[in-house]
């Protein structure tokens, strides 16, 4: 059977993890840091620590005390996409378990109004010589084309049929809207992207 761990498990178990010592922890520790990290009451991390003992996560060592036994294993749900990850894949971030993809998806965002990316982007392309999608990857020039043959589109509507993440999407339409391929525009109550020149 798989373990998969909750939100509130996992910070107990990391509160555990910072109270073990070579003997084992304490659960009077374990509640001390789980109440000052995360709010949890003390029957809240009892029951959570009863739950992690019946399936075998933690267990008593030869000296009586609790420890974590290294040879289960278990899993979390990201919250970001929902895909189970392993224990020892997961980042932590402002106390929850989130897989790299979505970490790095967070971390890795262009900003639009850059007008420092919009400069340097000109100068580069100026440089070598790039016209229309010249220097574009071939994903910007699909992406490119699309919004030009439609007059301009949703980044959700995008999103959804180039199979992206929003926040990939938008990193791609921050590039092309750097070198003044595509600009926002109000239409109706929706924002799309539309050719720069239109």
């Amino acid at each position: 059977m798989t373990l998969v761990l909750n939100e509130e498990e996992i910070w107990v178990l990391e509160c555990i993890k910072e109270s073990h010592i070579d003997r084992g922890f304490h659960i009077r520790d374990v509640i001390k840091k789980a109440k000052a990290g995360y709010g949890l009451s003390r029957s809240t991390v009892y029951e959570i620590v009863g739950y992690l003992e019946f399936h075998g996560l933690i267990k008593a060592n030869k000296s009586g005390n609790r420890e974590l036994d290294p040879d289960i294993h278990y899993f979390v749900i990201c919250p970001g996409c929902g895909k189970e990850v392993a224990e020892n894949e997961y980042v932590k971030e402002n106390g929850r378990a989130i897989c790299e993809d979505c970490y790095l998806e967070g971390h890795q965002k262009i900003k639009f109004a850059d007008p420092v990316a919009v400069r340097s982007k000109k100068l580069f392309r100026k440089q070598h010589g790039f016209e229309g999608t010249e220097g574009m990857t071939e994903l910007q020039k699909e992406l490119y084309d699309f919004i030009l043959t439609e007059g301009g589109a949703t980044p959700e509507k995008i999103s959804k049929l180039f199979e992206l993440t929003l926040q990939e999407t938008m990193n791609q339409l921050a590039i092309l809207r750097h070198c003044e391929l595509l600009k926002w525009r109000k239409i109706g109550e929706e924002m799309y992207m539309v050719p720069f020149d239109s």
